[in-house]
Order: structure tokens, then sequence, then C-alpha cells
């Protein structure tokens, strides 16, 4: 009995010494208005398990983590778990450096998670990584100045010259209606759709941007800042960021994960409307992070897992929704009780949830990345420097084509 109980203590303490020596690397990014709150959950999970420890570490924002991670890619030292964007994951994945991850699900997650977000990281059938940080297209609009908006794009169009104004006599706009361009395809992809146009050619390997519908969507964009003057022309990104949250812009889309923050920095009474009907049709753009596990080795790639998973649970879904406004990816946390109190208080955040019915993953492909950022890259010159659109999305094709060969 002496001997069988020495053994057990034995087979107990072997392993709490070979769980305590679990580390786990966690890369993510996220506006700063999220950082806090996964930094927090990050410490409760290693808090609440004792055998793991995970190490967090914040990359910056998106596009700066990419370029990390795409360099860590190369000298093979990828971190453990990665919050990675939906359409970036390709690469990894036909690199064999992604492992699909459909055994570690169980039927209670595939039945709980919506579909919507398990097709944004499914490819050919198979499961690569879970949803986590999501967001979805939602329209931002001054309730202080416009008591209801309008359902259609023709109409914000035309009411937007009411919000376009030179207040000091200068000869320059001091206010515009809206401004959206800067931040790549997902921002003008309702259009697009609305439009009929996809990216992509149906076999995926090649971009399509001379299209009817293509130019008709770039040539829309380029129409709000030189034709109906609404929207300003020479603005960057954090231009545009600031002017909103200074009230010099009336309105205009933003992702529903920038919603806990702009409720409660803007100096005036945000409401949030759905994306409006573009060609007699509403589409929103489901867009995000997933977490995905690079692990190799068995014991780091179960527990990097279980952390996956604890990250996306009931309660921590309901906090991310709450403190910052990405979608609950759970349909138990939606239907929950503290949810629909919330809702009572914050009417803006049921926007988003309901947006998710009109709502259309991005396409993917393993040069994303590069692709966005010269699509960005055409944008700016078409409405910084008033380029021709066809041309320049002639030139555009064509350079991205070359490059995918």
């Amino acid at each position: 009995m002496k001997k069988l109980l020495l053994i057990i203590i034995f087979v107990l303490i072997s392993n709490t010494i070979i769980a305590k020596n679990i580390e786990l690397s966690f890369w993510f990014s996220s506006g700063f208005n999220a950082k806090e709150c996964i930094e927090e959950m990050v410490d409760e999970y290693n808090n609440l398990h004792i055998g793991v420890k995970v190490n967090a570490v914040f990359q910056g924002l998106y596009e700066e983590m990419e370029t990390k991670l795409l360099a860590a890619a190369v000298v093979g030292q990828l971190p453990d778990v990665v919050q990675e964007k939906f359409e970036y994951m390709d690469l990894y994945i036909e690199e064999g450096l992604l492992p699909p991850i459909d055994d570690f699900i169980t039927e209670y997650d595939s039945k709980d998670i919506f579909p919507q977000m398990w097709e944004a990281v499914s490819r050919s059938g198979r499961i690569y990584g879970i949803p986590f940080a999501v967001n979805t297209l939602i329209f931002f609009y001054n309730a202080d100045a416009i008591q209801e908006l309008p359902s259609s794009w023709e109409e914000i169009t035309e009411i937007g010259k009411k919000y376009t104004a030179d207040d000091n006599g200068d000869g320059k706009m001091d206010r515009y209606a809206l401004v959206f361009w800067q931040s790549g395809f997902h921002m003008y992809a309702p259009f697009l759709w609305s439009y009929g146009g996809r990216l992509f050619s149906n076999d995926g390997k090649k971009v399509v941007l001379t299209s009817d519908a293509m130019i008709k969507t770039v040539t829309m964009m380029r129409e709000l800042a030189y034709k109906h003057e609404i929207m300003p022309k020479n603005w960057t990104d954090f231009e545009g960021a600031q002017a909103f949250l200074t009230g010099k812009l009336t309105m205009g889309p933003f992702i529903s994960g920038g919603l806990a923050y702009f409720e409660e920095n803007l100096p005036w009474k945000l409401k949030v409307a759905p994306m409006p009907l573009i060609n007699g049709k509403r589409y929103s753009v489901l867009t995000g992070l997933a977490l995905i596990n690079f692990s190799k080795n068995k014991k780091k790639r179960r527990a990097a897992n279980d952390f996956i998973l604890w990250l996306v649970n009931k309660e921590n879904t309901i906090k991310l929704f709450e403190r910052v406004g990405y979608l609950p990816v759970r349909k138990s946390a939606v239907g929950s009780l503290e949810i629909k109190s919330f809702l009572r208080e914050r009417p803006n955040f049921e926007v988003p949830i309901k947006e998710l019915a009109h709502s259309r993953a991005l396409p993917h492909h393993r040069e994303f990345f590069k692709i966005n950022q010269l699509l960005q890259d055409m944008l700016e010159r078409i409405i910084l420097e008033g380029s021709d659109p066809l041309l320049e999305l002639q030139k555009t094709e064509k350079a991205i084509n070359s490059a995918l060969e």
C-alpha cells in the first residue's frame, strides 16, 4: 500500500513539474482600446491555470504585427498562439505552417459559434482558427446633427452637402460629411458587392480591377470628393479619425470594434445604423481576428488549444463585446441575460449583431496583405492626387497580377 501511495505521489509530482514547464508565447494586435481587456484576460488565465504560463506580447497595430509575423515565419520562430486577421491566414496554411484544427472542435463549439464566423476561418472545408475579435461594418453618425439617417446611399450623398462647410470663410472647408476610403478594401467592399463585383477571378488566381462594378465603385468614391465635395481630398487616415473625434466629420462607416471607445470619448451623441442600401442592396463586411495555433510540440499544442478555447468562452466573449464592441462569437452569449440587459442600456451595440445577417467575409489569398496595401496606394493616388480611376485600376491590376504569376 505504501509502495502504491509513493508511486501515485511520484506521478502527481512529475506531472506537476512537467506541466509547470509549459510556457506559451501569444502575439496579439488590436486597437489600443482592446489591448487592456485582452491583457486582463491573459492574466486571469494564468492565475487559473497553474500548469501553464502564457506570455502575451502586444505587437502594435495589425499591419505592424503582420510584418513581424512574416519575418518570424521566414526564420522559423513563430509564436505558439497568434491573433491573426481572417484574410491573412492563407499564406501560413499553404506553406504548411498552420495545420487544421477540425478534430479539436467540439460539437457544442461547432454549433454555438456563428456559422458566418466559422466560414471566415475555414479553407476548403477545413477549420484553421477560432473566431475571436470579430467586427461588422456599421454606419456611425452625429445624432446632435442628424436626427435620423437616411436608409440609402443616394440620400446620404444628397444630405451630405448640408454637413460640409467653410465655417471661417477662408475658402477652405472646415467640416465634411464623411471620409472612409483610407483603410483598404474592407471599407469599399460593400459597394463593389452591391454592384455585383468581386475582387478576384473565379479561380482566385488574379485580381479583377477593371470590371464595370469596380470602375463604378472607385469612380463613386472619387466623386464624393471631386463632384459632390462632401469628402476631403487631402486628409490622411489619422486626420480623418481626429476630425471625427472633434466633430468635423458627421458620419461614416466604421468597424464595430470602435463602438465602445467612440461612445465614451466623442464630444457629441453617437448613433449607429446599419450600412445604407447601395444600388438597392445592403451589404456589410465581416472582418476580424482568429486565434491560430502554430505549436508543434504535442503538449504545447494541447495547452495552446485549451488557452484559445478559454479566450472564446461565453464570459470572455461577453466581456469583449461590452468593453470594446467586438461581436459576441457565441450564440449563447447573444442570448444571455447579461447581454440583453446591456443592450437595453446601450442600444447602439445591437446594430452590429443585426448586421451579421448582411455580412460577408472578405475574400482571402496568400498575398492579401500585399494586395490590400497596393489597393490603398491606388486609392491615395485617386483621391489625394486626383488621378484618373480607370487608368489607376488598369495599372494596379497589371502590377498585382504580374506579381502573382
